[in-house]
């Protein structure tokens, strides 16, 4: 356990810098005594731990220290290497650096091979029958990430909209269902902004550093943020009946939605139809992506959306006359 916890303070040090002792002890779930007596046994053991009492103090590794790989468990190792080099990593242009750590994390596991073996687990995160999306810029991004860089970038909204230039912190990038996005902080603004990366038409790296905000997390940023994108977007709800086979296929043809529709669907009626909610973007769009279930599905409200069906068949009956063909 205790070796656990050393290993754990050095890798706490070594990516955030200096830290105040209280700080270490409230991460690492022990007391500030604890951890100084932790900081002299590494000490001992060679690892440069500079502590400075005072209100300015703390404790941070020696400038140019890293810590060894040995400092791995097995499982940790064998959790590293089981990924073998995922599609996204390669992307950020970071295939080559992944797979040599990954060849001396299979020397320190144990088995000297230095090679890290074939995958046992694939990333496939891209949605099925979506393209890739031309990220160019991508490596540049990254690495003003991981370098604390400002970037200016030339970015634009919308595939006909004007190009606009812009100088931004970057605090992370996230993949969403195979579509890379860069949280970012523009200049003379506080809180991040998301771009989408694919409409990123130039990043140059600026020499001018930042300080990424305190206590920032990639993570649980996203989560908030896609939550409020979500429900901002307009939305139309269409009240309906559905037979069996329209409610099998339902998630399947409209993901995450159909199942909750499915899940929420209220009892059979004698004809076996279900009654259920789905949500789309706008009526159009409902009366495009229900009329392909023909009779399998009744839309009960809104009327505009009815009346849009009702529409769509006619224009079928009369591209496709009775008796043609």
């Amino acid at each position: 356990m205790r070796a656990d916890r050393l290993v754990s303070l050095v890798l706490l040090l070594q990516a955030r810098g200096r830290l105040p002792a209280r700080a270490l002890a409230a991460e690492l779930e022990v007391s500030v005594r604890t951890v100084y007596r932790d900081i002299a046994a590494l000490n001992t053991a060679g690892v440069p731990v500079v502590t400075e009492p005072g209100p300015n103090g703390g404790c941070w590794l020696l400038d140019g220290y890293r810590f060894p790989l040995r400092g791995l468990s097995a499982d940790e190792a064998s959790a590293l290497l089981v990924l073998g080099v995922p599609a996204a990593v390669a992307e950020l242009g970071l295939a080559d650096a992944l797979a040599a750590a990954q060849r001396k994390i299979s020397v320190t596991s144990g088995d000297g091979s230095g090679s890290p073996g074939p995958a046992l687990v694939h990333l496939d995160m891209p949605r099925w029958f979506h393209g890739a999306e031309h990220v160019p810029h991508l490596p540049a991004l990254a690495s003003a990430v991981r370098e604390r860089r400002q970037l200016r970038l030339g970015y634009r909204r919308g595939d006909d909209g004007p190009e606009t230039t812009r100088v931004v912190r970057p605090l992370g990038l996230v993949n969403k269902a195979g579509v890379w996005y860069l949280v970012a902080v523009a200049a003379g603004r506080t809180e991040p902004t998301v771009f989408r990366a694919g409409r990123i038409t130039s990043a140059r790296a600026l020499a001018d550093s930042f300080v990424r905000p305190a206590g920032f997390d990639l993570a649980a940023f996203w989560a908030g943020w896609s939550a409020s994108f979500q429900a901002s977007r307009p939305t139309t709800e269409v009240r309906l009946r559905a037979s069996p086979a329209a409610l099998a296929a339902f998630p399947e043809v409209f993901g995450d939605v159909g199942r909750q529709a499915v899940g929420a669907a209220g009892p059979a009626d004698a004809a076996g139809f279900c009654t259920v909610t789905l949500t789309f973007e706008h009526e159009i769009a409902a009366a495009s992506r229900l009329a392909g279930f023909g009779g399998q599905v009744e839309v009960l409200s809104p009327a505009a959306v009815r009346t849009r069906l009702i529409a769509t068949a006619r224009e079928l009956l009369d591209r496709y006359p009775a008796g043609d063909g």
